[in-house]
């Protein structure tokens, strides 16, 4: 018998029809079943398939579980007697999800390590994977792979293409793919975009013009002063303020006590005790961050106590 007619008898629902199985050679069971061979009787009846043939197409049954292809939606049928349809939609493959958060970093860890891998044997190179612009090129090299279609949104159709290429399935890691979409997906509109990619990966650009580095503000004992952190980012993480290497978003001070939605620093009722260097930099950030010599003058002499003078 030739090999394509082998392989069609077997995953069609027949046997073989070499002795001693012939007698299923005319007997057809339907999907998710086949037919064997009684020990007791010898005669040919209907089972459920023990296996299905590796082909990862997943889809949703009508019992609101994931299949990892049709061959297995209809096994399930015949093992659980119930009928079983496939469903057009997505909502199944995030119901009854184990990916907890941990599980979900150590997944981006190892796609980032893949997608480094992949670019050093492209490129023959081995730069440094920790440094942030790095980071960001082979975001944006996965992303382009993932986008199947170029149309700047990745679907749950283009992540299933490239957990069959890359041979992602769920038993290497507890979370998949589509984790993505259910944790990072922030418009829950069923796709990502590259924001919320970045977003994912944690890929922050940050700039400060050089101009901006160091400020000088100068404030009259009595007034209210507003220190503004030059900073830019899309997203920007929140806005941490230093002061003598002491964080100041942590403290209840009564006259520093709102960042506003901008990350600004305000202070109320400027006194000579407030001089001093005031550092802005984002959250998980340091590398980048400002640096105000805030400078007071007393308004009696009328004369500027400055920070500079005292060091």
């Amino acid at each position: 018998m030739h090999r394509d007619q082998i392989i069609f008898y077997l995953f069609s629902g027949f046997l073989i029809p070499d002795d001693p199985f012939g007698s299923c050679e005319n007997k057809y069971c339907g999907l998710g079943r086949h037919c064997v061979i009684s020990k007791e009787t010898r005669q040919a009846e209907c089972a459920c398939m023990d296996i299905c043939r590796q082909h990862y197409k997943p889809v949703c049954g009508s019992d609101g579980e994931f299949y990892e292809n049709h061959c297995e939606v209809h096994r399930a049928a015949c093992l659980k007697r119930q009928k079983i349809t496939i469903v057009h939609g997505e909502d199944c493959f995030f119901k009854g999800d184990n990916c907890k958060i941990n599980a979900y970093s150590k997944m981006k860890s190892m796609l980032l390590d893949l997608q480094n891998q992949k670019y050093i044997t492209e490129e023959n190179e081995n730069p440094n994977a920790d440094d942030v612009s790095w980071k960001k090129l082979l975001v944006d090299q996965m992303f382009k792979y993932f986008d199947a279609d170029s149309n700047g949104l990745i679907d749950i159709n283009e992540l299933t293409q490239v957990i069959k290429q890359e041979d992602l399935s769920k038993d290497h890691s507890e979370c998949t793919l589509y984790d993505l979409v259910k944790f990072d997906d922030l418009n829950a509109d069923k796709h990502l975009a590259l924001e919320e990619f970045y977003r994912a990966f944690q890929v922050i650009q940050l700039s400060l013009p050089e101009d901006q580095r160091l400020r000088v503000s100068v404030a009259t004992v009595g007034q209210s002063v507003v220190l503004s952190c030059a900073i830019q980012g899309d997203p920007r993480p929140p806005i941490i303020w230093r002061r003598n290497n002491i964080v100041l978003n942590n403290l209840d001070l009564e006259d520093i006590n709102d960042f506003g939605d901008d990350g600004s620093l305000y202070i109320t009722k400027v006194t000579t005790t407030h001089m001093g260097n005031y550092t802005c930099y984002a959250d998980g950030y340091e590398h980048v961050y400002q640096t105000h010599i805030f400078q007071v003058n007393g308004k009696q002499c009328g004369i500027a106590i400055s920070l500079l003078s005292l060091l």
